[in-house]
């Protein structure tokens, strides 16, 4: 096995492209889902059809633990990549109206989730060729975010904040991490989102799904990608 790329939330919306992008290239790809068997299933159907190499296993990435990471695909591989796609869904709310909890399922998935793939992944990507950790980001935390994103906007503040420790401490030790940020996108997840507010985000920056995941594939694949803890916009 060259080359195995981990998606996690890689059977919808932005991480289904990003799987479908490693996938067209010769990786094998694991797709990890929470939930949702339909897409999971839509989505190994389409590796099938198209030869591809690559698979959807049910795992949640906020618990510890699992089978998904003592593949063979993952322990044999020359090189090995992981994706951190996976976000908890949610509809924009303005603050007062949020509660602890809200915060929490989206730390859980955006930090947690990170940090329990990193664990169980640490040892055998430090044996490896190559290995990447990429988070994946947003646009918003770049300048004021939305109104009604409070509660998403910190986890991935702190997802950012953790992956700037990751490299500070793995990056000297060949683990490649970087983060990228795209714009609003049409995915099932925003497509639950009132659509008066959708046009409203349309008139930003707008990110087709599929051009990102060809920007992410770029960016794993490049010989002269840093890998320092960096975040790249588009």
């Amino acid at each position: 096995m060259k080359h195995t790329v981990i998606v996690t939330g890689g059977t919808k919306g932005l991480g289904r492209e990003i799987s479908l992008a490693f996938a067209t290239t010769g990786c094998f790809v694991i797709a990890l889902y929470a939930n949702d068997e339909k897409a999971a299933r839509e989505l190994e159907e389409r590796f099938a059809a198209e030869g591809l190499a690559g698979c959807a296993i049910r795992h949640d990435v906020t618990n510890e633990g699992g089978q998904a990471w003592s593949r063979p695909e993952i322990q044999e591989a020359r090189e090995l990549t992981v994706i951190h796609c996976a976000c908890a869904s949610f509809v924009p709310t303005p603050m007062h109206l949020l509660k602890w909890t809200d915060f929490e399922r989206q730390m859980a998935v955006a930090l947690r989730g990170a940090l329990g793939a990193f664990q169980a992944l640490l040892r055998p990507m430090l044996k490896k060729d190559r290995a990447t950790w990429v988070n994946v980001l947003t646009t918003a935390l770049e300048n004021e975010p939305p109104k009604g994103f409070a509660a998403y906007a910190t986890a991935k503040h702190a997802l950012r904040g953790w992956t700037l420790s990751l490299a500070a401490e793995y990056a000297s030790r060949g683990l490649r991490v970087f983060t990228v940020s795209p714009g609003f996108m049409e995915t099932p997840l925003t497509a639950a989102w009132d659509a008066r507010f959708r046009e409203a985000m349309a008139t930003g920056t707008v990110t087709d799904p599929a051009v990102a995941a060809q920007r992410v594939r770029e960016l794993v694949e490049a010989a002269d990608t840093p890998g320092r803890g960096e975040n790249y916009l588009f």
